[in-house]
Order: C-alpha cells, then structure tokens, then sequence
C-alpha cells in the first residue's frame, strides 16, 4: 500500500510541475527545460510504481533491470515530446 501511495504522490507533484511549466511558458514566454523534459519521466515513473508496486526499490534481475530502463527510456520520450510541445522552433520546425 506504502508503494501506491508513493506512485500517487509522484504523479501529483510532477504533474503539478508540468502545469507550473506550461503556464509560465502561456504567461511569460518561458519555461524550465529540465523542468520540460524530465517531469513527465516522474508522471511515468509514478505510473509504474502504481500499477507494478512490487517492483519499488533497486531491481533484483537482470529482467527487472531492462524493465525499469525501458520505463525510464518511455518517461524520457514523453519528456522529449512535451519539450517538442513547448518549443517546436528548438527543433528547427
């Protein structure tokens, strides 16, 4: 129980950054790039503590390994995209 509520904590602070994020950029015109890219890797990481909370501490196999590197990998993907959302013209498009 002690591992869903941690997932549900993370989900709400680092959605609640992504939030702060976007409104500064639709206020001032700015934003955080760190703050851009590496929130939603915390929105994803806090998914996966939910649904998976068997897996919370450092992974045990080589299994667990590539499966926590495969949800940091889609966390980081996501931050690209919501980065790419924020400032396509970063990208040179």
């Amino acid at each position: 129980m002690r591992a869903r509520i941690l997932g549900v904590v993370l989900i709400i602070i680092f959605c609640g950054l992504v939030y702060i994020n976007w409104q500064q950029l639709l206020r001032d015109g700015t934003y955080s790039l760190k703050m851009a890219a590496f929130a939603p890797v915390g929105i994803v990481g806090g998914l996966f503590i939910l649904f998976f909370p068997s897996m919370v501490g450092a992974p045990k196999s080589t299994k667990e390994k590539v499966i926590v590197l495969l949800v940091f990998g889609v966390g980081l993907i996501a931050g690209l995209i919501n980065w790419f959302l924020m400032d396509p013209g970063f990208f040179g498009m």
